[in-house]
């Protein structure tokens, strides 16, 4: 390397006395310089690659050339201290600028040499910003959430012990707000993941924006947000807060070239108010956003101390993962009857859940808790076994099965099990599993059509027969009908309320079932609960009803007491 001026006898000294030292600084895998006046009069070619410049354009400059504007008060004290002889050495990082501009990361070691005339410091330092990038990465996927960069419930989770734990300190008052979107499901499953992942981005960016700094927002899971507000003054500044927060979601979002007008559901627990734990203002803030979404969604609510829902909830959630064990979920059946005879044609399964203390509990009660612990895939493979063991049982007493319909959840369907499962139903039952029809709603259908359609293909091939529930409802066209091979169309009963009164609800149903007729498909119509409705779907040529104007559901022994012997006439001896 050619010698300029500014390299005293010292440096050329210290570098020309011993050739094998010289090269072994040149080639050193760290970076290594020398300062004389505040400026370099030597750089090896390690410090020179890592700042992006050549050895000899570094030769006169600052050292604070090389520093980030933010970081040269901190070089030059650590200079001062070596160059004033307080420390004769010192280590420490700082934020280099490349020749180009970019930020390194760097640690500097540097000692001071030289007893006599100037003093002059040297050092070595190391480029540890691949280190730094990684360790920031990983900092970032511990505290924050991948997709919308908010803080993650493990952050939540530590911060809002904190709030609560300062707020029993001092006094603070504390509110929770957990927040999700209304209809998200819906809009996932129809758009699919990519659009519903954009949607909970969107909401992200547009509430941060107006939360204040001292506001923690976070994503706790799917498409539930929660917000924790510190030290507020009264109930009126939280409900201000609320309607910034649903002011910013109502304009309408531009997603896959679709305008979707979004609305959230809010609940909100206050501390300490309605409890002085974590895991109780969680829970009621939980039970709050339950009763907003039950009275209408696009809504907030308070969590009422004389709810009982709360502890029906906190018991359901353990006593459910039992409820299988200890037989306490249970059949209905509903018949369906054959517009044509008058007969009976087959049943549709319903789960029931008999309480040991509390009865009976509907499924719109228990099935969404199944959904959220993770475990509705279960009850229904549990749904569609019992069903097949009845079978069973009335085949041994009757020369012939009728069809009994079962739904099937988008957790059962999409589940990795589902089609090993059924494999294994049809090798124990054998063709006992022909009487059986699983009910699919269209949006389960439209999530992954091709997953659908190889599915459906498989599960045709096993005997099972298939249907289309809720019809109408969602988003199938004649394109879809003809490549899912379905075997009936089952119209929703919104539809079959006021088919008697309502001229465009008696249009759809008749384009249902000449569509449905014209790729033929049988067409039921559930929810039929008077006579002028049955009346109506006969002439329009419906093929089977189903509804509280022949029975509500009935335990599976009920059922074969009213239903079973009206089969005389059709082999069921």
């Amino acid at each position: 390397m050619g010698k300029t001026g500014i390299e005293d006898s010292v440096t050329v000294g210290l570098l020309d006395s011993d050739e094998k030292f010289r090269a072994l600084v040149e080639h050193a895998v760290v970076g290594i310089y020398i300062i004389q006046n505040g400026r370099f009069s030597y750089v090896n070619e390690r410090l020179a690659e890592i700042f992006g410049y050549e050895q000899h354009e570094l030769i006169g400059k600052s050292n604070l050339d090389l520093t980030h504007p933010d970081d040269r008060d901190l070089a030059t004290k650590n200079i001062r201290k070596r160059i004033e002889g307080h420390e004769e050495s010192i280590e420490y990082s700082f934020r280099g600028v490349t020749k180009g501009g970019e930020i390194k990361y760097i640690r500097v070691f540097g000692s001071v040499f030289g007893s006599t005339g100037e003093r002059a410091i040297i050092g070595t330092l190391i480029d540890e910003t691949e280190t730094v990038i990684a360790k920031q990465q990983l900092e970032k996927l511990a505290n924050y959430d991948t997709l919308t960069g908010l803080y993650n419930r493990h952050v939540f989770v530590d911060e809002f012990r904190r709030a609560v734990a300062l707020g029993n300190r001092r006094g603070h008052k504390v509110a929770l707000i957990v927040f999700d979107i209304d209809n998200f499901k819906r809009i996932n499953d129809s758009l699919g993941h990519k659009a519903g992942d954009r949607l909970l981005e969107i909401i992200g960016e547009r509430i941060a924006r107006i939360l204040r700094k001292t506001d923690l927002f976070a994503r706790i899971g799917g498409d539930e947000f929660a917000i924790i507000v510190e030290d507020y003054l009264n109930l009126e500044e939280i409900g201000v807060l609320i309607g910034r927060i649903q002011n910013a979601v109502h304009n309408a979002v531009e997603i896959e070239g679709l305008s979707l007008h979004i609305s959230i559901s809010l609940g909100v627990s206050l501390f300490p108010e309605h409890g002085r734990d974590i895991e109780t203002l969680q829970k009621a803030a939980d039970i709050a956003l339950y009763e907003a979404k039950k009275n209408g969604k696009n809504r907030f609510a308070f969590f009422a101390h004389n709810s009982d829902v709360m502890f029906d909830n906190i018991q359901m959630e353990n006593e459910l993962f039992e409820a299988i064990d200890k037989k306490e979920l249970m059949i209905h059946l509903q018949p369906q009857i054959d517009l044509k005879s008058g007969d009976i044609c087959g049943a549709e399964a319903l789960i029931r859940w008999n309480h040991s203390q509390k009865g009976i509990i509907p499924p719109d009660r228990f099935l969404p808790l199944a959904r959220e612990l993770g475990i509705l895939y279960k009850i229904d493979t549990f749904v569609i076994e019992s069903v097949l063991e009845m079978l069973e049982r009335w085949k041994e007493a009757c020369r012939f099965c009728p069809v009994v319909s079962v739904n099937i959840s988008s957790a059962l369907f999409h589940h990795q099990r589902f089609l090993p499962t059924m494999k294994e139903m049809r090798r124990r039952y054998g063709v006992i599993c022909e009487s059986v029809e699983l009910e699919l709603t269209e949006d389960i259908l439209i999530e992954n059509e091709r997953h659908a359609y190889l599915l459906i293909k498989a599960l045709k091939s096993l005997g099972f027969k298939l249907s289309i529930d809720d019809f109408g409802t969602g988003f199938s066209s004649l394109s879809h009908l003809k490549m899912l091979e379905v075997d009936k169309l089952k119209i929703d009963r919104s539809f079959i309320e006021d088919i008697a009164g309502n001229p465009n609800d008696m249009a759809i149903v008749k384009s249902i079932i000449v569509m449905g007729h014209t790729l033929g498909l049988a067409i039921v119509a559930e929810g039929v609960e008077s006579e002028g409705q049955r009346t109506i779907l006969e002439s329009i040529g419906c093929d089977i009803i189903q509804g509280y104007l022949y029975s509500k559901p009935l335990p599976v022994e009920a059922f074969e007491k009213m239903w079973l012997p009206g089969l005389s006439r059709l082999g069921w001896q």
